[in-house]
């Protein structure tokens, strides 16, 4: 069972990393990324993943002009201690999924994040394993001008399965922002 459960967080922290997003004007908007860490409570103890998230983000737009959807892209980095069992005692060869729930913040407003998806990926004969997950910033409008900081999920529900296409076991499960860990993609300049 805790090797069951160790698969199921690997995939969901490969899913926390796609889990945030940021829509911006092309025109404006510039690189960014933030090295964060989810953690996901399993029969074995809280297990916290590396996540870093990328994605483009204005730096300013004027009030009342729609950000438009944008892609985001995350790498996830599932250590040995979980690979290992996952690959070793539950017989588990390739991880994809899908998440759920999942909201990034601009100021005080959530805003969804959809089609948030982790492509099949085959488990490495040794050593960590390395996900990657896309997915999209739905857009959104900021009505007051200001400064905005715009922040990673701090939690969602990942669907994990396995090298067959069934269920990961202990899947869906929860995962969430490690206490303490950073969560500032960056900030968007609201003007009149």
């Amino acid at each position: 069972m805790p090797a069951r459960t160790i698969a199921a967080i690997a995939a969901t922290a490969a899913m926390a990393t796609s889990t945030v997003l940021v829509a911006g004007a092309p025109a404006q908007a510039k690189p960014v990324s933030v090295k964060t860490s989810y953690t996901c409570a399993t029969v074995l103890g809280d297990q916290a993943m590396d996540v870093t998230i990328k994605l483009d983000l204005p730096t300013k737009v004027k009030k009342g002009t729609k950000v438009k959807d944008r892609p985001v892209n995350m790498v996830v980095v599932v250590p040995e201690s979980l690979v290992t069992p996952m690959r070793d005692v539950l017989g588990i060869t390739a991880l994809s999924g899908s998440a759920s729930d999942i909201k990034y913040t601009v100021g005080a407003t959530k805003v969804p994040l959809a089609n948030v998806k982790i492509p099949r990926t085959d488990v490495p004969e040794s050593g960590s394993m390395t996900l990657k997950a896309r997915g999209t910033a739905k857009g959104f409008k900021l009505k007051k001008p200001g400064s905005y900081v715009v922040k990673a999920p701090q939690a969602f529900t990942f669907n994990a399965n396995d090298q067959n296409g069934n269920p990961v076991p202990s899947s869906p499960f929860g995962c969430a922002l490690a206490d303490g860990a950073p969560s500032k993609l960056g900030t968007i300049k609201v003007t009149r």
